[in-house]
């Protein structure tokens, strides 16, 4: 038991593995699929031609995010400051909701159709940027005022600057570039969970030593 807690914080970086696999496989099992105009989500949409290989990883994905994230929360608990703690608090629900979400609602085909299930699909995305968003402004409050976390409040402010640039860029971009866009909001917060995990794993460490 006490192994597996060891390697918990680790998970965080196996989501990410498990996450560009998904995108990997999608693309490779997608015949004609552009990843510069299409979406991610497109990979997994109820006719995609990927569908199963990149949802088997997508699931591998939110599964080891979501205990990643949990485990984060309870372990920093009031550990460092309130905002830390709220900040991964927002985290993992995000996480949750993401995992639940996308894999319940996928896109009923390639691009939008405006389904019911396409329009929960919007939902969830709406859910997961705002708790994103909240996350991090709290994760760069949180650590600068923790002076030997700075530079993971930069870290924060990084990823937030991406997500948000990502997202103004979606709207300005002609459309055959929205997958362009749209990677850059993704594929920042997906690394950004790799890194904070990596610095969870050598934090624990160097507290047990």
């Amino acid at each position: 038991m006490k192994k597996i807690v060891k390697i918990l914080p680790l998970f965080g970086v196996a989501g990410v593995v498990f996450y560009f696999l998904h995108v990997l496989f999608g693309t490779l099992f997608y015949t004609g699929y552009n990843p510069m105009a299409q979406a991610i989500s497109d990979l997994t949409a109820s006719n995609s031609p990927s569908k199963n290989i990149a949802m088997l990883f997508s699931i591998l994905y939110g599964i080891f995010t979501v205990v990643f994230s949990a485990y984060f929360f309870v372990y920093f608990k009031q550990k460092i400051n309130k905002c830390v703690t709220f900040g991964a608090g927002f985290f993992c629900v995000m996480t949750i909701v993401s995992f639940l979400g996308y894999t319940f609602f996928p896109l009923s085909e390639s691009g939008y159709a405006g389904t019911f299930q396409d329009k929960m699909h919007a939902v969830v995305t709406i859910i997961v940027v705002l708790f994103t968003i909240i996350a991090l402004i709290l994760f760069v409050i949180g650590f600068f005022k923790t002076e030997n976390l700075k530079h993971l409040a930069i870290i924060s402010l990084c990823t937030f600057l991406l997500l948000l640039t990502g997202s103004m860029l979606t709207n300005i971009l002609p459309k055959e570039y929205f997958g362009i866009a749209e990677r850059i909001s993704v594929y920042s917060l997906i690394i950004y969970t790799g890194i904070i995990s990596l610095w969870m794993y050598r934090y624990i460490k160097n507290q047990n030593t």
